[in-house]
């Protein structure tokens, strides 16, 4: 049964999927450092987004693929086989990772939104200004988005303070997994 391919690679990407997991949270410590920046710098947070997104979707890859010959039935469970078996915890955590991927391209596209509202709205200010008494329905608009705007910063650090709770359960399978992994044989 050693010789089965899925067995023999599980301990590589178990040991891929650990790595990355901690990578991809150190990143998501320096994009809640950002996010707390006064004054807030939009474009500079997708920056880290991005570097998060890729460690994210790398620790996903890995940790599908620590798990993928349970679906084949080329793995058991650990309850049944404490050798090889394939936790729980491992097959929640590749649940986890999409939804913090889901989570962070949402609050990606959310930030790049706003970042055009912004240069709409500056737009507008300057041909309300070029137009002395303005246009009625231009003003309407700009109270629209200024609006908004005092309200896009809370509701971003929101969907940060969702994430990082959220976390805390991440953080809590991945210590399970660390602590209840099946050790690689010595060779």
């Amino acid at each position: 049964m050693l010789a089965n391919i899925f067995i023999k690679n599980r301990p590589f990407f178990g040991k891929m999927r650990n790595q990355n997991y901690q990578r991809a949270h150190a990143f998501f410590g320096k994009l809640q450092e950002v996010s707390r920046q006064n004054p807030f710098r939009p474009k500079e947070m997708i920056r880290h987004l991005d570097d998060y997104l890729r460690h994210l979707e790398v620790t996903l890859q890995h940790a599908a693929d620590a798990i993928r010959g349970l679906k084949r039935r080329k793995l058991g469970m650990y309850r049944v086989d404490k050798a090889f078996g394939v936790l729980e915890e491992e097959i929640v955590l590749t649940y986890f990772l999409e939804e913090m991927i889901s989570s962070s391209h949402f609050l990606k596209k959310r930030l790049e939104t706003d970042l055009k509202i912004k240069i709409y709205r500056e737009r507008l200010k300057r041909i309300q200004l070029q137009t002395p008494g303005g246009s009625g329905f231009l003003a309407n608009i700009l109270d629209s988005l200024e609006a908004m705007t005092q309200t896009e910063f809370i509701e971003i650090e929101k969907l940060i303070r969702i994430m990082e709770e959220r976390y805390r359960i991440g953080d809590k399978l991945f210590d399970i997994i660390l602590n209840k992994s099946p050790k690689p044989a010595a060779s």
